[in-house]
């Protein structure tokens, strides 16, 4: 019956199934999920732990149920598989929720999204499940790396083959294992409201709860606490939520007082307000997107964040209607976004093996338009979230070839060094440091 059921539990079987079978965005569903859910301030942490974990976890959740049912896991009702995916997360990851506790109300929600026999099958299945990860046999890796890799750190097998064929098998294994950890929230200090050393006292006043944890000037970590959207700081503009690794392109373009800049692909505004942060609100900062929906977010974030001179425009990047003449280009592209795993762990049930190059050939004429529209002796940067060999050195090889007399690479912020793979380019993989993997490319147009 429905009263014995959890319904946190439940609303995070609502929440997998749009996941996925639907293709749904994991912060969308549970965003929504969360506005309409009657549970405590635990409750929505143990839901938001149960719905990203179980994602991040989906092929080792997968691989201990095959081992245990009698039928193909497609077989199952899908209400049933993912009660079951929740159940395996539960035992391998979650100190906190007792193994009787797990099988009980998973056995209660078999039921009451199935039946009696499914209550049963879930019942059978779950009090065989290992309790702990180290008791999980898994794929040998001396017979099949990529499968162990896959199964171990729930990434699919094309993406771990791409990622050793790219890196080696160690760099790849070292990435497959970042790629599937929780990321810790980061934050960019808005320094037109304060400054870092304030907004770290500020956090810290009555216990440990953020540190300084990279180099990114702005950057602070999240070590605890409530969410930091519903906090006054952040309603009063002194932050926004953003990973360290994404605050470094506008640290490249290096924008000054009086520029006109350009974010070609801007929504939802995160750089084009830390544009003009850099500034000091001092240069003129044109937010493209071609998106018109999403344009509110960057007038959102702008107001909040107490900046001006930050000007929303709606148009497709690769057919601008804008002037030449921009000091200053950020082409921060569409891409893959496999660089931010840890907090997107949905994208990689998504993301299919063409992508890669599909996106490059958008990103290369979006990069081209940027060239253009750059004035003589100006600076364009391109930056992705991904670290894709298409997304990024072919790109930045089919620019500089197609634009050989136009522009020319150049070396960033000294700071920058550490991260950097060639002249002029720079990139960040997951398990460097605990950013967000990343590619980031300066240019100077010629004079």
């Amino acid at each position: 019956m429905k009263h014995d059921v959890d319904m946190v539990r439940n609303t995070a079987v609502d929440v997998l199934l749009r996941v996925f079978f639907e293709g749904a965005y994991l912060n969308i569903v549970l965003d929504k999920a969360l506005q309409r859910a009657d549970v405590s301030e635990r409750g929505r942490r143990f839901l938001t732990q149960l719905v990203y974990g179980t994602t991040r976890h989906k092929t080792l959740c997968d691989y201990v149920l095959a081992a245990r049912l009698h039928q193909p896991l497609d077989q199952l009702p899908r209400p049933v598989l993912v009660v079951l995916r929740l159940g395996v997360f539960q035992a391998l990851f979650l100190n906190q929720v007792t193994f009787p506790a797990m099988v009980h109300t998973s056995v209660e929600l078999a039921r009451y999204r199935g039946h009696a026999g499914t209550a049963r099958v879930a019942n059978a299945v779950l009090r065989k499940v290992p309790q702990k990860l180290e008791d999980v046999d898994l794929p040998p890796r001396e017979e099949d790396v990529v499968r162990h890799l896959s199964v171990r750190c729930s990434m699919p097998e094309w993406l771990v083959r791409n990622w050793i064929d790219e890196f080696g098998e160690e760099r790849a294994e070292a990435i497959c294992i970042a790629s599937n950890t929780e990321a810790p929230t980061t934050i960019r200090v808005n320094t037109l409201r304060t400054n870092v050393e304030a907004l770290l006292a500020a956090f810290n006043e009555k216990e440990p709860v953020a540190v300084k944890r990279t180099p990114v000037p702005e950057e602070l970590t999240l070590l605890a606490g409530p969410p930091p959207a519903r906090s006054k700081r952040f309603s009063e503009g002194d932050f926004i939520v953003q990973d360290a690794a994404s605050m470094l392109p506008p640290h490249l373009l290096e924008p000054n007082a009086g520029d006109r800049v350009l974010d070609l692909c801007a929504a939802p505004g995160t750089k084009s307000t830390h544009l003009a942060q850099l500034t000091g609100d001092a240069a003129r900062v044109i937010a493209m997107d071609i998106h018109p929906g999403k344009l509110g977010l960057v007038r959102q974030n702008a107001a909040r964040l107490g900046i001006e001179r930050v000007y929303p425009v709606c148009g497709d990047g690769t057919k601008p209607p804008l002037r030449q003449g921009f000091d200053r280009v950020l082409v921060d592209a569409p891409c893959t976004g496999l660089g931010t795993l840890r907090r997107h762990p949905d994208l990689k049930w998504r993301a299919q093996p063409d992508a890669p190059a599909r996106l490059a050939a958008l990103q290369l004429e979006l990069l081209r338009s940027a060239v253009d529209l750059c004035k003589n002796g100006g600076v364009v940067v391109y930056s992705v979230c991904t670290f894709t060999r298409a997304e990024t050195t072919d790109v930045a090889r089919a620019v500089t070839q197609a634009e050989s007399e136009n522009v020319a690479l150049e070396e960033g912020p000294e700071w920058f060094r550490q991260w950097q793979i060639s002249p002029g380019q720079y990139r960040i993989l997951p398990e460097k440091g605990g950013l967000d993997g990343f590619f980031l490319m300066r240019l100077r147009k010629r004079c």
